[in-house]
């Protein structure tokens, strides 16, 4: 069966943007940078083959946030960088042997944060814990 529209994953997408452009519009968002990763977007096999030459590699989180922390500093103010992936799947979606490469690579690490969310609520939750929005 052909798909139509934008999927359930495409609506999960669309709707947690939306809240974090809402949060960021009341200055409640605390990142330096968001953005979303296209590269799942449904395109034809010369562009696909293209993006790939260029470097694009698959595995990569649908969504990325870079924190600027300040560290603890003895002289002047230091900062270090937090940087949080979200992927979202449906509730059946099941991440793909990149994905799960990708996310072993960041798992040990003190300042990067690997999170799966299986809804709008789950993203909004995964950036209220990481301080990336404002209560």
């Amino acid at each position: 069966m052909k798909k139509i529209g934008i999927g359930i994953e495409g609506k999960i997408h669309r709707d947690f943007a939306n809240i974090v452009k809402q949060y960021e519009g009341y200055n409640k968002l605390d990142c330096l940078f968001w953005t979303y990763n296209a590269s799942g977007e449904k395109r034809d096999k010369v562009t696909g083959a293209l993006l790939k030459a260029k470097g694009l590699a698959c595995g990569f989180p649908d969504y990325v946030f870079f924190k600027k922390r300040q560290v603890i500093s003895v002289f002047e103010p230091e900062y270090d960088l937090k940087v949080i992936f979200i992927e979202f799947k449906s509730e059946k979606g099941k991440q793909s042997e990149s994905q799960k490469e990708f996310e072993a690579k960041f798992s040990n690490l003190q300042n990067a944060s690997y999170n799966l969310a299986y809804s709008v609520e789950d993203g909004i939750n995964i950036l209220i814990k990481n301080k990336i929005i404002l209560e």
